[in-house]
């Protein structure tokens, strides 16, 4: 059995984890440690490159970002809002990661766009470590490295840890509670072991305060699998669960509590009733899509992952009695396919899931017995130097495309991700597994700084928010206007032009304008005649001080802005 020779390989090898994951040598511990530090450093490399000249996203990252400022702004960390608008459709934790780190920034209320970003970079480096953890735990600390360096390269979450958002720390707490439940799953005598279960609470308890259900909905499927699998409770006892959820209910209850008495439990009827079950039953946001996308998108979102799962999919069947691969099954398949029937889909509501085949993948291709140069594997290894080739040249296409120009740095950098996606394919067909991964987490770091520190931030077009922040820094007339939107309802516009920001129809940001000591308006083009004509009637003339051009990423629609100032103490017919 797979299990038995597992534990053998590991038994024999002085520098892997025994059972508990404790080193039975200086040797073994050094190299741990070392690994480590590896990780790390390579984890910075690819993820953190761009975090501060990456523009604010649209519509999520935005919506976030703008209510932690409201949140460290009003000092209310209990009833979360954007502008005055409720924000029940998640709970409070990422908020409250958020606003923490713009305290410990010194920063406050004034933090700059990456502070705000620092929690998803923290999480994805976690997800990088438990990943490493729990491969090293199957198979040793090689496998833990090459788990590691596979699921910190991936595409989904490198843009992930780039933006602020829930889901890489829900990735970092779900990948804790795994950690916690493989070391239970894989302990011969389900020992009762303190340090375990509370990481595993603990952590379940996090992943709740930061979306929901979708915490419980994997773990739960993982131990519902293991536990009628083995037909037995031992698994769920030995992780002390009437303690365990009296701590997660500590963690959990005040706020819930707190927020449901003061929504009037509007709370519970938004974020369970029409965001949850509503995007199970009907495609919310138009992004529906049939069964089986999931599996489809992943061949990209995973990448270069993704070029090995071929290798994993026929480990995991050779090995499909061994303990570990039931648990990454369990771990992976289930909530995979109730993602896949859901109506709404969303490419990062799969990215819990990656680390399993991370896992698995660095397990199979350390111990897997099975021959990497056959055919088909060789086939699919050309999925590595296909990836750089699309990233490196086809990005600085897309963007030669959309703005009439080339990025000298981005051809540099596109150049070199190419030319690092066709070495790691070749170090791969000659079966140079370690030098190959080191060429694979060079090509991924490369084009992820191309793609987020380069391109991304000359994409002016791409960010209209921005510009018109940067015109109405140009029109503005005293230190502090009345800001007026007028056509324009990104939430980026929102953080960039301050909370006080007003977005109306034409005729109303009219009267404001007019009755404002001081006012900035942002009208889109095809309102502008409606604001001069409702100003024109009530006997006040204005001129236009600036203009900002650019795309709604939503739609990709160009736009044209019209800016208009009101100097402070003008005189406005009444």
């Amino acid at each position: 059995m797979m299990g038995s020779s597992m534990g053998e390989r590991q038994s024999a090898d002085v520098n892997a984890a025994a059972p508990g994951g404790a080193y039975p040598s200086v040797a073994g511990r050094r190299r741990h440690g070392l690994n480590l530090v590896i990780l790390v450093l390579v984890s910075l490399f690819v993820l953190l490159p761009g975090l501060g000249l990456l523009p604010l996203t649209d519509r999520d990252e935005a919506l976030y970002v703008q209510a932690s400022r409201q949140m460290l702004e009003s000092h209310n960390w209990v009833d979360i809002r954007f502008q005055d608008n409720p924000r029940y459709k998640k709970p409070v934790g990422i908020y409250w990661l958020q606003g923490l780190t713009g305290l410990a920034s010194g920063y406050g209320e004034k933090s700059p766009l990456w502070v705000y970003r620092l929690p998803s970079l923290i999480g994805a480096v976690l997800v990088g470590l438990f990943t490493y953890g729990m491969a090293n735990r199957i198979s040793g600390p090689k496998a833990g490295l090459i788990a590691g360096l596979l699921a910190v390269t991936t595409v989904e979450l490198a843009l992930e840890a780039r933006i602020a958002k829930t889901d890489a720390m829900l990735c970092a707490t779900i990948l804790a509670c795994q950690f916690a439940l493989l070391h239970a799953c894989l302990d011969p005598e389900r020992r009762q072991v303190f340090w375990r279960n509370a990481l595993f609470w603990l952590s379940l308890g996090l992943g709740i305060l930061i979306k929901g259900p979708m915490a419980p909905l994997i773990i739960g499927l993982t131990g519902l699998g293991l536990t009628l699998t083995e037909r037995s409770f031992s698994l769920l006892r030995s992780l002390s669960p009437v303690k365990g959820i009296i701590a997660m209910a500590a963690v959990v209850l005040p706020w819930l509590i707190a927020i449901g008495m003061i929504s009037g439990g509007d709370f519970f009827r938004e974020s369970l009733g029409r965001d949850v079950l509503g995007k199970i039953a009907t495609a919310q946001e138009s992004h529906g899509a049939p069964p089986g996308t999931y599996l489809a998108v992943a061949l990209g979102t995973f990448w270069p992952l993704s070029v090995f799962a071929s290798l994993a999919f026929v480990f995991a069947w050779k090995n499909r009695r061994d303990k570990a691969v039931q648990f990454l099954f369990f771990w992976a398949v289930p909530a995979w396919l109730v993602f896949e029937l859901t109506a709404t889909k969303l490419p990062n509501y799969v990215l819990p899931m990656m680390p399993a085949l991370a896992v698995l993948t660095a397990v199979a291709l350390t111990q897997g017995g099975l021959r990497r140069d056959t055919g088909w594997f060789r086939f699919t290894y050309f999925g590595m130097a296909a990836g750089g080739l699309i990233l490196g040249i086809g990005l600085n296409v897309a963007l030669y495309h959309f703005q009439g120009h080339v990025s000298v740095a981005g051809v540099a950098l596109g150049l070199l991700v190419a030319v690092a996606g066709l070495a790691a394919w070749r170090l791969f067909l000659a079966d140079r597994l370690m030098p190959g991964l080191a060429a694979m987490t060079v090509t991924a770091g490369l084009a992820y700084t191309m793609a987020y520190a380069a391109l991304l931030p000359q994409a002016r077009e791409f960010w209209l928010s921005d510009r018109i922040a940067e015109a109405v820094a140009s029109a503005r007339t005293c230190s502090n206007p009345q800001m007026i939107v007028s056509g324009y309802g990104e939430p980026s516009i929102v953080f960039w032009l301050g909370t006080r920001t007003r977005l109306v129809d034409a005729q109303q940001a009219a009267v404001l304008f007019q009755e404002a000591d001081c006012a900035v308006a942002v009208v889109a083009d095809e309102d502008s005649a409606a604001f001069r004509a409702e100003l024109a009637r009530r006997g006040t003339p204005v001129l236009e001080t600036a203009t900002a051009v650019g795309r709604n990423v939503n739609g990709m629609k160009r736009r044209t802005m019209r800016i208009f100032a009101k100097p402070q103490n003008a005189v406005a017919s009444r």
